[in-house]
Parts: C-alpha cells; structure tokens; sequence
C-alpha cells in the first residue's frame, strides 16, 4: 500500500516537473493569459493536462502507436509542425492588436470549448510527450515504487496526472494574472511578438525531427 501511495505522490510531482520545459501549450496559455483571457487560459490548460495524462497512461501499459510505424510519428511531428507555426502566425498578428483599448481585445475572445480543444490538441499531436513519462515511469519501475495492473489503480493515476499538470499550468495563469500590471501595452506587444518567433522555432524543430523520422528511419521514441 506504501508503494502505491508513493507511486501517486510521486505521478503528481512529475506531472508538474515534466510541464515546466517550454512547449506550445504553456506559451498559448501564456499568450492568451496575456491577453486578460482568462477563462479561456484555463480551458487551454485543462486541456492540455487531459492530453499529458492522456500520454502517461499509454507510457504505463507500455504502448506507443508510434514504435511499428515511422511513418505515423513523421506525420504527428508535421502536425504538429504545422499547428505550432499557424500558432506563431496567428501570436504575431495578435500583437498588432495588443495597443488597441481591453474592451476592443475582449471582443476577440474565443469559445472556451474551442480552447480546450486547442490546448489537448496541442499536448496529443506532439508525440515526445510520451518520451518523458516512459523514462519516468521506468525509473519508478526500477526503484520498486509501482502500482498493480488492475483497471482503477491506472484510472486514478490518469486522474492525478491531469491534477498535477492542471496545477502547473493554472500557476502560469495565476501568476500572469497577478503580474498583469507589469504587462503594459509596449512590454506585452514585445512580449507576444517574442512567443511568436519561439513557437516558429518549435514548428522548425518538429519539422526537422519529421524529416529526420521519415527519410532516415530514425525515431524520436524510445521504445519501452
């Protein structure tokens, strides 16, 4: 029972550790945070930690649908490629509007239910995010800290997940919230412009790894 408290304890806490790196997901929910969205930021957020769970339960039975074909995983990185550079676009074009009154940019708000698509879309086409979860959960493995193959221990691991990459990513909304008078028009404008040239470095890098994948057959995941 120790082993599988701790098993939990520990899901929770990489969970938050493995959402720190920069991704597409925590620079859009930065992005539409920065915009006084809100509501918005945390349907994005919620998203997306649905979408990281989603990817440590297949890391926890072992099961990547991207091991018996290099050419699925080719074609997740170009999606995912594709979507991260119309998201820089469309950050770009934004910052135009950044200087404009907030009742104006408040008038540009998107459904929450369109949100929370875009944040679990931008967590499931990315197909490293497998990566991190089957090294962590291997080291687990080996440290005798496991949980049983039975189907409501994995139901509550998917569950504390999410809670711990939810946490993560409502921090980035909190703070920005509490940091907003920072964020004057200028420094916003320079801000977002900023995300938007980083997001066109990730769409050249999913690029290069869907290159890399389909015209040399070399993965990006290890096989568990």
């Amino acid at each position: 029972m120790f082993s599988i408290i701790l098993f939990y304890i520990s899901s929770y806490w990489i969970a938050i550790v493995l959402c720190i790196p920069i991704g597409p997901a925590n620079l859009e929910i930065f992005h539409t945070s920065l915009k006084k969205q809100y509501p918005q930021a945390v349907s994005v957020a919620i998203g997306a930690a649905l979408a990281d769970a989603f990817w440590a339960l297949l890391a926890f039975f072992g099961i990547s649908p991207f091991s018996s074909s290099h050419n699925m995983e080719a074609a997740f990185f170009l999606t995912t490629s594709i979507i991260t550079l119309v998201l820089g676009i469309i950050i770009l074009k934004d910052a135009k509007f950044i200087e404009k009154k907030e009742e104006e940019i408040i008038i540009k708000i998107r459904k929450k239910r369109w949100a929370f698509f875009k944040g679990l879309t931008l967590v499931l086409v990315n197909p490293l995010g497998i990566v991190s979860w089957m090294i962590s959960l291997q080291f687990l493995k080996k440290m005798g800290i496991f949980i049983p193959m039975q189907l409501r221990y994995e139901i509550i691991f998917f569950f504390v997940v999410a809670l711990g990459a939810t946490s993560y990513f409502l921090l980035i909304v909190f703070i920005t919230n509490k940091m907003k008078n920072i964020f004057n028009p200028e420094r916003t404008c320079k801000i977002t412009k900023a995300l938007g040239y980083l997001l066109f470095v990730f769409s050249a890098y999913f690029l290069f790894n869907a290159i890399k994948v389909f015209f040399f057959n070399t993965s990006s995941i290890p096989l568990p």
